[in-house]
């Protein structure tokens, strides 16, 4: 089989990880090569034929591959998941995918020292407006006709492949270039009533922050994977989420009562203040605590400004 991961350069390093564990998983795939691909992009496959200056970056151990039933190797149409077509309907997520630059630039840390690193996000809040805008898209598993099986961000033309989580580079109120209006934007008032009540009556969270978040985390969409690797409805970083008791933070309930139990952690270090409670859920809490107030950093300035936006409408909403 054949594994293939095709992304521009600058969102590749927060995806890598999720190709390793599909070509982990793969019995047959036993060397990991980094490849140049069309149009600039770079691809990591295990089959380096069909590119020009591979290297190889990984081995694996080739395993017997497991038996498969003809129902099993059956190929079925794409259907996407009914509680993600239905949570995004109608809401603005992020911008077009936009090409990514030739080169990355060199980033600088801010005059009074570098952002810090222990955000949920992992995000470095000061240096978002370097990028030309917020990149988006999804990574598929298509089934070929020859009994190779491709893992690619470029959406199939036969129809038949399955999505096995989408991407996004930045949080959907993070993006500076964003032209989404807040003000007016859709709501989704209906998207996981369940769980966000769930969560909301165990952390203490009001229902309105909690789905105002997940608005500007995710746009409500619960396969997102950021380019750090954060996941799920309000974006939670692998490491944040085990520590948060959440196995699995694709899973909708996990995920928001995971976030939820985030956010009431930062309230409370804040005394109850939204406003310094989402900067340190952007941010991180350290930053928070340096500056005594929401950080200069243009991303968390805007996504403050944008959850409080959200906060109001859905509470008068709801």
């Amino acid at each position: 089989m054949t594994n293939m991961l095709q992304v521009p350069e600058n969102s590749v390093f927060g995806l890598l990880a999720a190709l390793l564990m599909l070509v982990a998983t793969n019995a047959a795939a036993d060397t990991l090569y980094k490849c140049e691909g069309p149009g600039g992009s770079v691809a990591y496959t295990n089959k380096s034929a069909s590119f020009t200056a591979c290297k190889a970056i990984g081995r694996y151990q080739a395993g017997k591959p497991a038996p498969t039933s003809a129902q099993a190797r059956r190929k079925v149409d794409y259907q996407e998941r009914p509680d993600v077509r239905a949570a995004s309907s109608g809401v603005a997520s992020t911008a077009a995918i936009a090409p990514a630059p030739a080169r990355v630039p060199r980033i600088e840390p801010p005059a009074n020292g570098p952002a810090p690193a222990d955000n949920k996000v992992m995000t470095s809040a000061t240096t978002a407006s370097l990028a030309p805008r917020v990149l988006r898209g999804a990574v598929y598993r298509v089934e070929r006709s020859s009994g190779v099986t491709e893992y690619t961000n470029v959406r199939p033309r036969d129809g038949r492949f399955a999505v096995l989580f989408t991407y996004i580079s930045t949080c959907v109120a993070c993006d500076l270039h964003s032209t989404i209006n807040f003000a007016r934007t859709a709501l989704n008032l209906d998207a996981y009533r369940d769980e966000v009540a769930v969560a909301a009556a165990e952390s203490g969270v009001d229902e309105s922050l909690l789905r105002a978040v997940i608005h500007a985390e995710s746009a409500f969409n619960p396969m997102a994977l950021s380019s750090k690797g954060a996941q799920g409805l309000m974006q939670l970083m692998p490491g944040t989420a085990t520590d948060l008791g959440v196995d699995d933070a694709f899973d909708a309930a996990q995920n928001i009562r995971g976030g939820a139990q985030y956010l009431a952690r930062m309230l409370k270090n804040f005394n109850g203040d939204e406003r310094l409670a989402t900067a340190a859920y952007n941010a991180g809490p350290a930053a928070v605590q340096k500056y005594a107030d929401v950080p200069p950093y243009a991303e968390t300035q805007v996504y403050v400004e944008r959850v409080a936006t959200l906060r109001d409408r859905y509470r008068k909403a709801l």
